[in-house]
């Protein structure tokens, strides 16, 4: 990655983590479900606090498509009171195109070409964004940032920051909406039953809430009982087959069968005028004048008494009396009367039929609020999921919880825009295998993501598919593919559940997506951080090298001439020595491969000397080269043993080839010894520069692993610092050894820094309640107070430029807590600093989990 990269993976790490916290406030918001003020106050000031512009506004579109109202409006810090203003300019296009605007100069001239005025209140822009609000295919808004200062104010990174910010407050402001509306509605609901109830309190003969025929049972046992009437009937009007139908009947107290008669006669007549029609004799007479039936079952009548049952002004039925024995029987008073009770009947049937309308909608209201509720509950539980496995599988469980699902498939958009990768599939309750599907022209996927909208193919005998889009914004992130048996039919309740579950479920995979480009940077700038150091270390690390290398060269070169000698010697030599001399011989060299303690120069000539003037005494010829030739040997406290070696007639040549064989020995241990050394050397090095992107927290030696980072820095303590190691054996500890590698590398490494070289560095392993704690101190100059409040803030340095890239201590900070552990920092200046580090022990850790 070169420089420019590695400048901008923090910012985008910054930006994602400003998103992710933008998108939790909207969230926090919905669920305590606040009104659209507040969350547009929420969103706005967060946006003010986050982006470089002087002016912040959030306009909202009304149903019409004709005004905007500005719920939210801020300028140079002064908000600015609700307003609306009519769709023109730039909010006009980026309403119609739904595609962003983003103005970094030359505002102006822009302004003309879009017809946007210059400025509609307060200063001229020098830059400026606009941004859709989209919810399906639907505009609802534009959230606007403008710079009045500076031209190039706001970047590409700024606008998809912002696209993602304006879908999650378009979500959270059309949840909000339609919350309120379903309050609304509820209450309504509430209100109209409680104007039923007391109706119904009012009126005790029909006012026990009865299905439609128990009122006409009730009405017409009533009429029956006050009139003088033998026959009574209620017909009410189908206009569609212009007829009337009988829900009651009764002639001499027996009860008729429910009929259909045809819209003629009397009834028709009635019907038309909306006026009651009395016919008290010569019914005879009249029967042929108004089209009717002398008779439709039963007696003939005498008279009769004909009233509408009226609604709004409209006939929708006619009540009529019958005196089968006698003429002028009916009075205006019983027209009066009945058509009062008429009206109670109509008024009856009227509110029965408002009181089932009304439940059927106060259920309908509650099934919306619950599946609010509901969806709003599962919406919490998905993007409270920021890996996108479990995401998944969640949003399956609640799919097939709440639709008849026979075959479940989701897609990732790939990067390439033209296939998809199916991310989980699931189909008769077995997991699908991993496929890649080619989007191809016409088919219901490319369907589904050109228009933005889901696509229903429903088909009598294979069933019902549904493909929704999972989109933030206006960007597709993947397809939600779910279909059921043969027969069965996915409805708009189906659709709407499964389109608020997509909803949240891409809100879900964009902040899964961010999360993981977030744990890539951050990978990215530790992994960059650890070769950076590395990088300074690579002459020092040489050198720990080059020195065991010398070594078995020289030692190499030591055995190639021993060997030229003993090779020669050897046959002579044991042609000289008999059997005991010849295990003394060997006994001789042994005490090479035995030394127990290394002799100083001093000390050698010291030795030398004493055992000079014992040889002489015992009268051994030539006794200084044969003493300073056991010292080298090592064999001088047992010169009494090797006497018969030493009196030997061939006593030097015997000397010589024991002193040959054992520089062979010496040199073959040096060269192991030197061996080890560099293999501990590239062990740590392999052991610091790994790259573990796995994740999985393992079992830790703590001293093992700052024993690697004291290897690695071996060079520059042994010219003046002193390390003192004060270790505990500690239970097991679970974390990222190459993590864990870093921190103690930047403390270490910080540490060695502020003594220039030389000081003591003290490293201490032990335990404090459940946790295992590792303080790194030094005899530095100390951190002044200013400064130490500081230290773990990203791109904070003191260091010279192109020295520290401040991001040291940020990073082991982040490390630490990834571990949920602390860190902490004291320090006196003058006299040096302390870094304590608390880790979790291996069942705390997993009681924390």
């Amino acid at each position: 990655m070169n420089d420019t990269s590695a400048k901008r993976a923090p910012r985008q790490s910054f930006q994602r983590e400003a998103e992710l916290a933008i998108i939790n406030d909207v969230q926090t918001a919905l669920v305590a479900r606040l009104q659209l003020h507040d969350i547009c106050d929420i969103v706005g000031e967060k946006i003010k606090r986050i982006f470089d512009a002087q002016v912040v506004m959030i306009a909202l579109l009304d149903d019409k498509g004709e005004q905007l109202y500005m719920p939210y409006a801020i300028e140079r810090d002064e908000r600015l009171p609700p307003t609306s203003i009519g769709v023109f300019g730039f909010r006009k296009h980026v309403i119609e195109t739904k595609q962003a605007l983003l103005f970094n100069e030359n505002i102006a001239q822009a302004s003309i070409e879009y017809g946007n005025p210059v400025a509609i209140r307060g200063d001229m822009a020098r830059s400026a964004a606009f941004i859709p609000m989209i919810i399906g295919d639907r505009v609802t808004g534009v959230v606007t940032l403008q710079h009045l200062d500076l031209e190039f104010a706001f970047s590409s990174a700024d606008v998809t920051l912002l696209k993602t910010v304006t879908s999650t407050l378009a979500v959270a402001l059309e949840n909000a909406r339609l919350f309120d509306e379903t309050q609304r509605l509820l209450k309504l609901s509430q209100d109209r039953t409680s104007d039923l109830l007391m109706l119904n309190q009012m009126q005790t003969a029909l006012a026990n809430r009865q299905r439609e025929q128990n009122i006409y049972d009730i009405v017409g046992e009533q009429i029956h009982a006050i009139f003088d009437a033998q026959s009574v009937d209620i017909a009410l009007y189908d206009r569609a087959r212009d007829c009337f139908d009988f829900p009651f009947s009764i002639e001499r107290n027996v009860r008729y069968p429910k009929i259909s008669l045809n819209n003629v006669g009397f009834r028709k007549h009635v019907l038309e005028t909306g006026k009651p029609l009395l016919i008290n004799e010569n019914l005879a007479a009249l029967v042929a004048q108004y089209g009717n039936p002398v008779v439709i079952y039963g007696e003939i009548p005498k008279a009769v008494l004909f009233v509408p049952l009226m609604v709004r002004e409209q006939a929708v039925g006619v009540i009529s009396l019958q005196n089968l024995d006698r003429e002028n029987v009916f009075t205006a008073a019983d027209v009066t009367l009945l058509c009062t009770l008429a009206n109670s009947l109509t008024g009856a049937l009227d509110n029965a039929r408002l009181f089932d309308e009304t439940q059927s909608l106060l259920k309908l209201t509650q099934d919306r609020a619950n599946d609010l509720e509901m969806i709003g509950s599962i919406g919490r539980q998905l993007t409270a999921h920021l890996e996108q496995g479990p995401l998944i599988s969640a949003l399956r469980e609640h799919v097939q919880t709440l639709l008849e699902v026979q075959e479940f498939r989701l897609f990732r958009l790939a990067e390439n825009r033209q296939t998809l990768d199916l991310a989980l599939g699931w189909q008769n309750g077995s997991p699908l295998a991993a496929e890649q599907r080619q989007i191809r022209p016409g088919d219901p996927f490319e369907r589904c993501l050109n228009e933005q909208a889901e696509v229903i193919i429903q088909s009598e005998h294979e069933g019902s598919s549904m493909y929704i889009p999972l989109m933030t914004g206006s960007r597709a992130l993947g397809i939600l593919h779910i279909s059921c048996p043969g027969g069965a039919v996915y409805g708009e309740r189906d659709a709407a559940i499964l389109r608020s579950l997509c909803a949240y479920g891409a809100i879900a995979l964009a902040n899964s997506d961010a999360l993981a480009a977030l744990k890539q940077a951050q990978a990215t700038i530790i992994q960059q951080e650890k070769m950076a150091t590395l990088g300074q270390l690579v002459a020092n690390v040489a050198h720990e090298v080059n020195t065991p290398i010398g070594a078995i060269k020289s030692s190499g070169q030591s055995i190639v001439g021993a060997l030229e000698h003993t090779m020669v010697s050897l046959p002579r030599l044991f042609q000289l020595l008999d059997q005991s001399q010849q295990r003394l011989f060997m006994g001789l060299i042994q005490h090479a491969r035995n030394v127990v303690c290394l002799l100083s120069t001093r000390e050698e000539r010291a030795v030398t000397r004493a055992l000079t003037q014992t040889l002489e005494q015992q009268g051994v010829g030539n006794a200084r080269e044969k003493a300073a030739m056991l010292v080298q040997l090592y064999a001088y406290e047992h010169t009494q043993d090797y006497l018969p070696l030493l009196c030997h007639p061939a006593s030097d040549f015997i000397m010589s080839t024991a002193a040959a064989m054992s520089a062979i020995i010496r040199s073959a241990d040096n060269i192991n010894t030197a061996v080890e050394r560099v293999a501990k050397i590239i062990f740590a090095l392999k052991s610091y520069s790994r790259v573990d992107t796995s994740g999985t927290f393992c079992a830790i030696d703590l001293a093992e692993s700052i024993e690697t980072v004291l290897t690695i820095y071996h060079n520059q303590i042994k010219h003046g610092v002193e390390v003192v190691r004060q270790f505990e054996a500690l239970d097991e500890l679970l974390g990222l050894p190459d993590e864990l590698n870093q921190v103690w590398t930047n403390l270490i490494h910080n540490a060695l820094q502020a003594m220039q070289g030389n000081g003591t560095l003290t490293i201490q392993i032990g335990r404090r309640e459940q946790h295992a704690v590792v303080a790194i101190s030094d005899t530095g100059c100390g951190i002044p107070p200013e400064l130490r409040e500081r230290i773990f803030e990203a791109f904070f340095t003191t260091k010279p430029p192109g020295e520290g890239s401040g991001l040291g201590l940020d990073i082991v900070k982040k490390i630490i807590a990834k571990h949920n552990g602390e860190i902490s920092v004291s320090s006196e200046v003058g006299v040096g600093t302390t870094f304590t580090v608390a880790l979790p022990l291996a069942a705390h850790a997993e009681a924390l989990a």
